[in-house]
């Protein structure tokens, strides 16, 4: 089981806003099947740039969407943060 909420996805995923899945997830809550996908390409990003904390940040957001499963947009999603 994750350690992070839903307030805490939001504010790790603030700047790796990519216009598609992960943005959606930011803005609506909302997880695809290929949500994984995104937020482990943008994660692979980051440890060729050596940015190791960042990395594991958006792991753990990886372990949260796993946890939660496919599911729409979260009513009142904006407000958790």
């Amino acid at each position: 089981m994750t350690n992070i909420n839903d307030a805490d996805v939001r504010e790790i995923l603030r700047p790796h806003r990519d216009g598609g899945l992960i943005s959606r997830l930011y803005a609506t809550g909302e997880i695809t099947g290929e949500t994984v996908q995104a937020i482990g390409t943008a994660a692979d990003r980051l440890y060729m740039n050596g940015q190791d904390v960042e990395r594991d940040r958006l792991e753990d957001v990886i372990g949260y969407v796993r946890e939660a499963g496919e599911r729409p947009s979260v009513t009142g999603w904006v407000a958790k943060l």
